[in-house]
């Protein structure tokens, strides 16, 4: 099941940190786990305590730091080397069965993967027996996995065995072996049906639960079935959420890896003096627009600066095809609504990576063709495309496909009226700001002695409003979150909109 969480956020600062110095493994290390006991090893103290590695040319299993937690990794080395990390031994007498579980991520560029193998065998004398084998890179997410063990033994151990394909990492976290009668740790949390109010929660259960104990931003609520409707969240936030087993008794599980969704968006509100204009430059995250994988594993991402001067919507190279999808958008009392946008292409040899435009009048309706661009556009080109029936949950969507070629960009995204009908703003009419980007207070200057000026941030919400004053107006943003807002001058001569950027 795959997941963004914590032990994700922690990859890049690992990939980045040193490796802690590994102990050697006490080989007669016997940890006895008898009916309803656990297991659990997080490498939380930068050491593989009672671990080994076997090893063929130059792989290996440490343990590698990072911000907010440690992982054993196997690390980059040369194709077709191998290297297994044995666990200590269990003594697991006594119990009928147990459940193992454990949290995985493989990072690379290119196929073929690295490949990982999850065995276990019941002595030292045994032939290992295959519980699971992995061949992927995801540099977003990480996995779980959850087996049911029978063949126990007091003589029993799991490895992981890394083999190398050319790729760059694979981690291991969070293992976790639960004997029958114990209260074993819910997995697989999922979090579907997310709406700007509400998500749905579920997870996988061992089976003697009596209930259950879900946290939600630190609110706990205890539950006695799933899945769990989370109710009551605010539009546009993060969520992490986690859940603990309670097995009666006084008995309960550890937590949950914690997982983390964001709410969609509310409705936005677009109008002929209102227009919606998103040119990434807010955060290094979308705001207001989500990324969904329709085949392979990279998608959409918010490029800040690095390959594209400003912040732009990228769809990664390596992917096979991805959806950035907007938030609902009211576009009911607009005249005449089109979409206008900038695009970049840039081929690789003889190939280039595909974009389409797409429409949807609601979150349950099917997807419309606007456009298919296939050709290599090495400069920045800017679309028009009027946009057909209107709706009060207005959906877009920019679809990315790759060749293997140099990604695709997106920028300044604008949905308002046609310029050429229906309310237009006067050309006589000037406007400037400064300074701009701000930390606090903007002056506008005007070529108009009297007019009113409304800020409104990114949703559409109306902020504040001041008046112009023989030609000037002070816009104070101090007391405003850093972000991009929009500043609208209206006077008798017209209106005019400008972006703000609050540093």
């Amino acid at each position: 099941m795959t997941h963004t969480h914590y032990f994700t956020k922690a990859l890049s600062a690992i990939v980045m940190a040193f490796f802690f110095g590994t102990t050697v493994a006490n080989a007669q290390c016997v940890i006895p786990i008898g009916p309803g006991q656990s297991y659990i090893e997080n490498f939380e103290s930068g050491q593989m305590e009672c671990w080994t590695v076997e090893t063929t040319g130059s792989a290996t299993w440490a343990v590698m730091g990072g911000t907010n937690t440690n992982v054993v990794a196997f690390q980059n080395a040369s194709a077709g080397d191998e290297a297994r990390l044995v666990s200590p031994t269990f003594d697991m007498t006594g119990s009928s069965s147990a459940t193992f579980s454990f949290g995985y991520a493989m990072m690379a560029l290119y196929p073929p993967y690295d490949e990982l193998t999850v065995s276990y065998r019941t002595s030292p004398t045994d032939n290992w027996h295959q519980l699971g084998s992995y061949s992927l890179s995801d540099w977003s997410n990480t996995y779980d996995e959850l087996f049911t063990l029978e063949d126990l033994s007091s003589t029993f151990q799991i490895s992981f065995l890394g083999h190398c394909n050319g790729g760059y990492y694979i981690f291991i976290d969070d293992i976790e072996i639960a004997a029958a009668g114990g209260c074993a740790r819910p997995m697989n949390l999922q979090v579907t049906e997310v709406t700007a109010f509400t998500a749905m929660l579920g997870w996988s259960a061992a089976g003697n639960e009596e209930s259950w104990t879900v946290d939600v931003n630190g609110h706990q609520a205890t539950v006695t079935s799933q899945p769990y409707l989370m109710e009551y969240l605010d539009p546009n936030t993060e969520y992490t959420v986690r859940v603990k087993a309670n097995c009666g008794e006084g008995l309960e599980s550890e937590w949950s890896y914690p997982l983390t969704f964001t709410t969609l968006c509310d409705v936005i509100t677009v109008t002929n003096d209102r227009p919606y204009f998103d040119d990434f430059e807010a955060s290094e995250e979308f705001v207001c627009w989500r990324s969904e994988i329709l085949s392979g594993n990279d998608c959409w991402v918010v490029d800040p600066g690095y390959l594209i001067l400003n912040n732009t919507a990228f769809f990664i190279w390596l992917g096979d095809e991805a959806m950035l999808v907007s938030a609902p958008l009211d576009i009911t009392a607009v005249t005449q609504p089109v979409l206008t946008f900038n695009h970049k292409q840039r081929s690789l040899g003889q190939f280039v990576d595909e974009l389409s435009v797409w429409y949807a009048t609601s979150i349950n309706d099917y997807w419309h063709l606007l456009g298919e661009y296939t050709y290599a556009c090495e400069e920045w080109e800017t679309i028009t495309l009027p946009l057909p029936e209107a709706s009060d949950a207005y959906l877009i969507a920019f679809k990315g496909k790759s060749h293997e070629a140099d990604g695709v960009y997106v920028d300044d995204v604008w949905v308002g009226n046609d310029p050429s009908v229906g309310v237009k703003e006067q050309p006589t009419l000037v406007a400037t700001v400064s300074p701009n980007p701000t930390n606090g207070i903007v002056t506008m200057a005007a070529n108009v002695t009297e007019g009113e000026v409304a800020v409104f941030d990114m949703m559409g919400k109306q902020l504040l409003t001041t008046s112009v004053v023989e030609g000037h107006a002070e816009i104070d943003l101090s007391a405003f979150a850093k972000g991009v807002y929009v500043a609208r001058i209206s006077s008798e001569t017209g209106t005019r909109t400008i972006k703000l950027v609050k540093e």
